[in-house]
Order: C-alpha cells, then sequence, then structure tokens
C-alpha cells in the first residue's frame, strides 16, 4: 500500500506538470498558428497514429504485466520488443511515406517526416513502462517535465521569433529525443552501480522465441489498438476531408483541454494496475479493480461540474475568439474523456484475463460503429457530429460491448464498484493509523 500511494504521487505529480504545461502550451501554439496550421499539424500527426498499432503490437501492456510479476524476465522481454520495434517502424514509415508523397501537400509531407522522427525515439523509449511498473515513476516525473520545460521554453521562443509551422513540429520531435536520450542514460548508469553489465542482465540467447511471443501475443493487440486509434482518430481525419483543416483545428484545441485533466486519473491506473497486476488472490484483485473505479470516478466528477458550467468562458481565455465554436463541443469531448478512462480500466484488466482475442474482435466493432457515425454525423452537425460519434462509440465500448466477456466480469466489478469503498476507506485508516504510531 505505502509503495503504491508513494508511486500514485509522483505519477499524478508528474501529470499534472504534462496536464498544465502541456495545455499552456498547446493553447499558446494554437492561439499563435490559428485553426488552419494547428488543424495541419493535429491532421498529421493522426495519420501517423494509424501506423503505431502495427509497430508497437501492444507492447507496453504486455511490458508492463511481464516486469510487474517478474522484473528480470520484463527486461529480456523488453529488450526484445525494442529491435522488433524498430524492425516494423522501417517497413511502415517508408510506406506512409511513399503514400505520403504521392497524396500530401508538401507542407504537409515535411510535417510528417518531422513528426515520424520524434515517434521513432517514443518507440525506443522502453524504460517508461519499465519505470512504472516497477513503482519507481519519480524518474518519469524528473526526466518527462525536463523535456517538457525545455520544450514549452522552445515553442515560446519560436513564438517571439514568428517561426513557421515547421519549427514546431520539430519541437514535438526533441522532446521525444529528450525524454528517451535521458532516461536510457539513468537507466544503464543504475544497472552498472548493481554492477550488472547490460549484457548481463539483458541479453538474450534466444530472440527469435522473445520476438514469436511478442507477435504471437501482439498481433491481436494490434488489431485492437489499431481499431482503438481509428476511433479516437477517424474524427479528426474526416473532419479534414469533409469540411478542413480549419475544423481539425477548432476540434484538436477542445481534445487538448477535455484531454488534458484525464492524465491525473490516469496516473491513478497506471500505478494501481501494478498492484492488481501482481495480486495472486482473485478476490483481492476484483477488490482492488473495483477501488480504482470509485478513485477514478472521484478524480473526474469536479472537473465534469467545472468544463459543464463554464465551458464559453475556459475557451475563450484560453484561445481566444478564433476558437470560440470549441465551446459547443467541449463538455461532450469531457464525457467521451471520462468513459475513455473508464475504458482503460477496463481494457487492463480485460488483458490481465489474457482477452487478447475478444479485444481483437471487440474493437473494430467499435471503429466501425464511429466511422459509421462520423459519416453520417459530421455532413449533419459538423463539429459537433464528430464529438458526437466519439461519444456514443466510447459509451457502446464500455457498457455494451464489454458485458460479452466472460459473462460480464468486467461490467459487473465496475458497476459494483461502490461495494469496495468501505474496504478501501479502512485500509487507509490503517495505512494512517501506522504513519502516526511510525511518528511516535
Amino acid at each position: 500500500m505505502k509503495s503504491t500511494f508513494y508511486n500514485a504521487c509522483w505519477i499524478i505529480l508528474e501529470k499534472c506538470c504534462f496536464a498544465v504545461a502541456g495545455i499552456f502550451s498547446s493553447m499558446y501554439v494554437a492561439r499563435y498558428l490559428g485553426p488552419e496550421n494547428f488543424g495541419t499539424l493535429s491532421y498529421t500527426y493522426s495519420i501517423i497514429a494509424i501506423i503505431l498499432p502495427f509497430i508497437q503490437l501492444g507492447s507496453d501492456n504486455i511490458l508492463f504485466n511481464r516486469v510487474a510479476k517478474n522484473p528480470h524476465s520484463g527486461l529480456r522481454l523488453m529488450e526484445a520488443s525494442r529491435y522488433i520495434k524498430i524492425i516494423f517502424f522501417a517497413l511502415f514509415s517508408a510506406g506512409l511515406l511513399f503514400w505520403a508523397y504521392r497524396q500530401l501537400p508538401t507542407r504537409q509531407l515535411t510535417v510528417l517526416a518531422i513528426l515520424l522522427v520524434g515517434t521513432f525515439f517514443t518507440l525506443c523509449d522502453i524504460y517508461k513502462t519499465f519505470y512504472d511498473a516497477t513503482l519507481a515513476s519519480k524518474i518519469n516525473l524528473v526526466v518527462n517535465n525536463t523535456a517538457l520545460i525545455i520544450y514549452v521554453g522552445v515553442n515560446l521562443v519560436f513564438v517571439h521569433l514568428g517561426l513557421d509551422l515547421i519549427w514546431f513540429a520539430a519541437t514535438l520531435a526533441m522532446r521525444s529525443f529528450i525524454a528517451y536520450s535521458v532516461r536510457s542514460v539513468i537507466f544503464h548508469l543504475k544497472r552498472r552501480e548493481k554492477k550488472r553489465t547490460i549484457h548481463g542482465v539483458i541479453k538474450f540467447k534466444n530472440i527469435k522465441t522473445y520476438n514469436t511471443y511478442l507477435l504471437k501475443i501482439g498481433l491481436p493487440l494490434a488489431t485492437s489498438s489499431l481499431a482503438i486509434v481509428i476511433y479516437t482518430r477517424i474524427d479528426q481525419i474526416m473532419l479534414g476531408q469533409f469540411i478542413g483543416s480549419h475544423a481539425v483545428g477548432i476540434y484538436s484545441a477542445t481534445l487538448a483541454i477535455s484531454g488534458g485533466w484525464v492524465l491525473v486519473p490516469m496516473a491513478v491506473i497506471t500505478s494501481f494496475m501494478s498492484t492488481i497486476a501482481s495480486e495472486r488472490d482473485a478476490g483481492k484483485a476484483a477488490d482492488r479493480a473495483g477501488q480504482l473505479y470509485m478513485l477514478t470516478l472521484a478524480s473526474c466528477l469536479p472537473v465534469l461540474l467545472l468544463i459543464g458550467s463554464f465551458s464559453s468562458e475556459i475557451i475563450r481565455f484560453l484561445y481566444g475568439a478564433a476558437y470560440q465554436e470549441a465551446a459547443t463541443i467541449l463538455f461532450i469531448c469531457t464525457l467521451t474523456s471520462l468513459c475513455s478512462v473508464l475504458g482503460t480500466i477496463a481494457y487492463r484488466i480485460i488483458l490481465m484475463h489474457a482477452g487478447y482475442v475478444f479485444m481483437a474482435l471487440k474493437m473494430p466493432i467499435v471503429a466501425l460503429i464511429n466511422i459509421f457515425l462520423n459519416y453520417h454525423f459530421i455532413p449533419l452537425f459538423g463539429i459537433k457530429g464528430a464529438a458526437l460519434s466519439t461519444l456514443f462509440s466510447e459509451a457502446i465500448s464500455l457498457l455494451v460491448l464489454n458485458a460479452f466477456f466472460k459473462q460480464g466480469v468486467v461490467t459487473h466489478q465496475m458497476f459494483s464498484a461502490y461495494k469496495s469503498v468501505p474496504k478501501f476507506i479502512t485500509e487507509v485508516q490503517l495505512y494512517v493509523k501506522s504513519i502516526n504510531q511510525a511518528s511516535h
């Protein structure tokens, strides 16, 4: 309980800094670039997101669960995942750049290529998952916020100098490079301090075995992850196709706010999932899952009330009059974020129950529903149609389709989560009592 609590505090602190600085930077850059250029940046990023599931193969979740249960085995699998990611990145990036060369204007092609460089370093950064899974999130706090401070500072300088969109794409790549480089150096230095060489600890004799395992487990996850990307990014791509980059810019500005605040509940999820994944007793694991649902809801409700009451004022203050249309969809997107956060808990619990095939079947259904809704709603309702499509898709995924997994075990945990509150209160009281006794 103590290690989980401290780890959660570090992750929450990191995510709070990310949320505040990220929204501030996004606001400042969005104001400067305007909806058209800001929409171009978001549009190209959404295109890259489509290929990421095939490169990652769901490795983050696989590695998290393996490291949480067995750090030494997780290290070997972690290193194997990096090799296969690099191979897949080279293949899919080449295909994407060839398509972009033939389909996109030169400006968008350049932005796409720069963002791909940043994506490469993000994919290589296997150490972040390791530190989260081993309850060492303090390291991630320091590294990520160092990179973030540099990123925000450089963006402010670029705005002051009046530079072009290309430079702001470069700062995104730079942030990924800094975070990866610093985290990699820290990891290797710590291994040497423990007198464990990298080869002695991480080297594996049969890389084919690890790659086969990653492909076997990862391909179903890649399918589900692709579907997730489609129904979370297809709205921006279809907005760009139906209406234009200006609409994408308005929509993306809204998502920066509605998605920024979820970093805090996601931090709670990241920390507590390590405890749930390592729990041997199924009953205790279910109780922990119920507690996690309740903590997540408790952290989300104040934000929902705030945004629901002051949507127009928030948009006007952060982005100015050019983005005022975003106020009409801010609360809708915030409800979508709530469903997404709760869906993340359900998703990771399903994976703990080895529900890889279920996710591979479910998520394409959700993606198809979202594409269908966007295709009909965007021409009818414009930006609001895109927001409603994603909200309905998230709700169907969370409340309807999850009920088909193992006779509703996940949905039962969610709807009966209130029963875990007394146990959680008792645990907190015992923890506080132990601290008081230790202080005396």
